[in-house]
């Protein structure tokens, strides 16, 4: 039986751009969540696009929301209609927020009210910073106001778009300011788009559950199982052992 979280923490997958992995970091930490702790609440940031939420329809323990904050010319507005949609959830343990692309225009413009108010309703701020292949990402990265003000964050390089050798991160000044600031690690292993575009044909089934679907062939399911484990493991699980250190009894090895 899942025991209850200790903390409670709300992940914004953040990276700013299009495109680089934001929607699959933040469906596999939901997942990890579920499976953690039983419930996880999903916030779209798009009202127009569901890329989230399809993947949870109707599995429960997952709530789902959506706000719309691709808004920079009304950013105050809604990050107060974010902020309230979370309060009215009602003190939920844990939640994810998958950001459309430009959100820093939202999210960093206004993340001075964004830290103090999730931490008067009991929230750590933890950022996902999806890293991508160009060099821009890493000076995002060094001039987001949100990851400056996050309780914890990760840099998260992807490596579906290029090996993670190979980008501007690994030797751009911003790494070594993220460092210094206390940002960890991670790596998004990348899935064969063989099997990656098979799965997205499926909705409704949470990543880990599809290594038990016979829609999948055998090797197909072994594939999504590998890569799962080797998400959880390397982009997922580092953010929240730090996160969730006081939690350590009820996070399974």
């Amino acid at each position: 039986m899942r025991k209850p979280s200790l903390k409670k923490t709300i992940l914004v997958m953040h990276g700013d751009k299009g495109g680089v992995g934001k929607t699959t970091g933040a469906t596999l930490a939901a997942d990890w969540l579920r499976r953690q702790f039983g419930s996880v609440v999903v916030v779209e940031g798009d009202e127009t696009i569901f890329d989230v939420a399809p993947r949870f329809d109707g599995v429960p323990g997952v709530t789902t929301l959506a706000v719309d904050l691709a808004r920079p010319d009304m950013s105050e507005d809604a990050i107060v209609a974010l902020l309230g949609e979370i309060e009215r959830a009602g003190g939920d343990s844990h939640i994810v927020i998958n950001t459309p692309a430009s959100a820093s225009k939202t999210l960093d413009a206004q993340a001075d009210l964004i830290a103090p108010t999730l931490a008067d309703m009991g929230y750590d701020l933890l950022v996902g910073w999806m890293v991508d292949v160009g060099e821009d990402s890493a000076v995002l990265s060094a001039s987001s106001k949100l990851c400056a003000l996050a309780t914890h964050k990760i840099a998260i390089r992807n490596e579906r778009l290029k090996p993670s050798d190979r980008l501007p991160w690994e030797t751009h000044p911003a790494r070594d300011a993220w460092r210094a600031s206390g940002g960890i690690e991670g790596i998004l292993p990348g899935l064969t788009e063989r099997v990656a575009a098979k799965i997205r044909g499926i909705n409704n089934v949470p990543f880990s559950d599809l290594i038990n679907d016979q829609r999948l062939t055998i090797v197909e399911r072994q594939a999504v199982k590998r890569w799962v484990n080797n998400a959880w493991a390397n982009a997922i699980e580092p953010l929240y052992r730090v996160a969730l250190a006081d939690d350590q009894e009820v996070i399974n090895e």
